[in-house]
This record gives C-alpha cells, structure tokens and sequence, in this order.
C-alpha cells in the first residue's frame, strides 16, 4: 500500500484534496467552503450552469427560451441568439427544469472533468504541475460555477483520445456548445479526416451565421480575465495610458517572431523523449485556445483549465530553464484571486498580467515551431490535404 502510494503520490493527493473540498461543502457548506478557497461565490450553486437552466424553465411555462434569464444576468439584456435554442430545447428535454435533474446533470459535469484531469495526471506520473493547475483559482472558479467551460473540457479531450468519425462529432458538439472551440480542429492536423472536419464545421458557421454574430457581447473586464483586451484595461488601471488592444497583439506578436529568431535559441524545439500523438493533440487544442481567445477576446479565466493540455508536452523539452520558464508562468497565471488580495493594482495583479502575456508569447512560439517542423517534415500536402 505505502509503495503504491508513493508511485503514484500526485494521484493520491488529487482525490485526497477533492475529498477535502467534497467534505467541507457537506459539512461546512458551500459558501464557507469556496469563501475559504478565496474563490468567487455566487448563488445558486452550479451558478453559470443554470444558463440553461432558466430558458428550460420558459419553456416548461410555455414562454420564449430565449429570454429565461436570472435576475444577475438581466441588466441590459437583450434577449439570447437564436444559437443557443437548440440547447435550451436539449436542457428542457432532459428535464434540467427540475431541479433534482439539474444537479444530478452538474454532477455528471464535475465528475467527467476530475476523471479527464486525471487521465491527463497519469500521462506522466508525479506531475505536480497537473496537480497545482487543478486546483489554481482559474480551475476552482469554473468548479464552483460548473462552467460550460468543463464540458467543452471533456470534449476536447476525447476528441484529442479519437481524432476520427468519433472525434469529429465531439469537436461539432463543442463548437454548437460555444463558437471558440472551433479552433481546437487544429488537433486534427495530422489526419487525413481534418478535410471532413473542415466542410462541415464551414456548414455549421454559414448555417448559424446570423444567430453567431447576433449583439449579446460580454463587456470587456480585466477581473479574472485574460486577452489582449482585458491587458489593455489592466493597463490603463496602472498607468493611466489608453492602449488599443490591437496594438498590445501587434506587440506581443512582435515579440513571438522576434523569440524564433534561430540564433537567439529561445524555446528550444527539442524533447527528452518525443511526444505520443496524443499528447501533441492536448498540446495543439490547449495552446491553439490560449492564443487564439487572448487574441481575440476578453475571456474569464475559467478558460485556463485549456493549459492543463499543455503540461504533458511542456514537460518534455529537453531544456529545462524554457521548461519550468512556461510552466509558472502557467502557474500564476491561473492564479489571479490568490495573488489579488482585494486589489486591483495589486503586485500581484501586475505579476499575474505580465504572467499572461509571456505565457501567450511561449505557447505561440511552441506552436509555431510545431507547425514549421510538420511542415519541414512531411510538406505542404500533408498540412493541407
């Protein structure tokens, strides 16, 4: 027993920790126990879930889904995209109304989540990066939330374990769920099914154009959130200087090319033991949503639970400094309730921004090199075709 303990040390302090949080939410409640984790509590619980469980309920009352809506949400509002009406029909469907059904269905979520963490922990064992992003702010805050960003999680996941017919469902349902998974289909690089994945992923967005671009947009905040928007707010908060954001991804992309430079020999491409194509798949989905979201929105940081399908593939280069270099900066990153002390022109908040900008600058160089190398490796054809 001591000795499968101490083989698999990391395993048994995952679900140790998970007991502990289970056990003070059962004993303590829920708003003590989150309180304690200095995670962000807002009631019901399974908060951010109950999106589809409210147009559920209008529709169980014969009323428009569309405008089902809790009172936290309903400043300004507008009405959901006709997007999303399938989904709130699905909900209806499987009784998420009723509120038994709905917890029953966020514990499924939860449980799906741990179970893919955990697969991705036993990639290689003793990973305590896995462990620590597990239970950084950013992961805690989407559990507490049971965020549809944990859903999207679990898809990626298997769509990285199956990148076939099977793969390619998933990948749809992800993208039906929220548009930015779509650009996690550069996990399918190297499969000839990425042509199929392709066609009809451009079917979807023609079908669903209108109700995709529909004006319900989240304002741009730099409280736990990341994206060159969410910098540029950050960075007026310090110094008082308005920044376009455009000009903040110019620069960081800057800053990308400049770091490929050959000769500077910034991030190595080279790995202690060359990654399974599975892994590469994690990596290609987690580092293709980092950069791409920091890019292109002002994005809650829920979605960094996404760099935990990075780790395995990080954790093999060979050159140590760029190694531990990506993996804190992973680290706090995902950290931003631990490091904001109540403050948002914090030390911390400063060390947690910057954080989020080299982070984007290394997970693009790797992902570059990536590319650049199957490119020098297999040609033109094998990319495209």
């Amino acid at each position: 027993m001591i000795k499968y303990m101490k083989s698999n040390l990391v395993s048994c302090l995952y679900f140790f920790f998970i007991f502990l949080i289970l056990s003070s939410i059962i004993t303590r409640g829920w708003i003590h126990t989150w309180g304690t984790l200095n995670v962000p509590v807002l009631l019901p619980p399974h908060f951010d879930l109950r999106f589809y469980q409210y147009p559920a309920l209008q529709i169980e009352r014969g009323a428009n889904p569309l405008f089902g809506v809790h009172e936290l949400w309903s400043s300004n509002f507008k009405g959901w995209s006709d997007y999303y009406l399938y989904e709130f029909k699905l909900a209806h469907f499987l009784n998420l109304h009723k509120e038994s059904y709905f917890i029953g269905f966020a514990l499924f979520v939860l449980i799906n989540y741990i179970f893919c963490v955990y697969k991705i922990l036993n990639i290689r064992k003793n990973s305590f990066w896995i462990l620590i992003l597990f239970f950084s702010s950013g992961s805690l805050l989407g559990i507490e939330r049971t965020n549809n960003d944990l859903i999207i999680f679990c898809l990626l996941y298997w769509v990285a374990m199956h990148p076939n017919i099977l793969g390619v469902f998933l990948y749809l349902i992800a993208v039906k769920i929220e548009i930015w998974p779509a650009i996690a289909g550069i996990a399918f690089i190297k499969k000839k099914i990425k042509i199929f994945a392709l066609i009809l992923v451009t079917f979807f967005f023609i079908y669903n154009f209108k109700a995709i671009f529909y004006e319900n947009v989240e304002g741009i905040n730099d409280w736990l959130s990341f994206g060159s928007k969410s910098t540029s707010v950050s960075i007026y908060r310090f110094f008082s200087v308005n920044i376009n954001y455009l000009t903040i991804t110019i620069v960081l992309l800057f800053f990308t090319l400049f770091s490929l430079i050959p000769w500077l020999k910034i991030f190595k491409f080279e790995f202690k033991k060359e990654p399974t194509p599975f892994v590469e798949r994690l990596f290609l989905i987690g580092s293709s949503i980092y950069t791409g979201l920091f890019i292109a929105a002002s994005n809650f940081d829920y979605k960094l639970i996404f760099l935990i399908f990075c780790v395995p593939y990080v954790s093999m280069l060979r050159n140590k400094i760029d190694k531990y270099f990506i993996l804190i900066l992973m680290v706090i990153a995902s950290n931003y309730t631990w490091m904001y002390n109540n403050n948002l022109t914090s030390v911390g908040v400063f060390i947690n921004t910057i954080a989020k900008c080299f982070l984007f600058v290394s997970l693009l160089n790797l992902l570059i090199k990536y590319i650049y190398n199957l490119f020098k490796k297999y040609g033109i054809k094998k990319i495209f075709l």
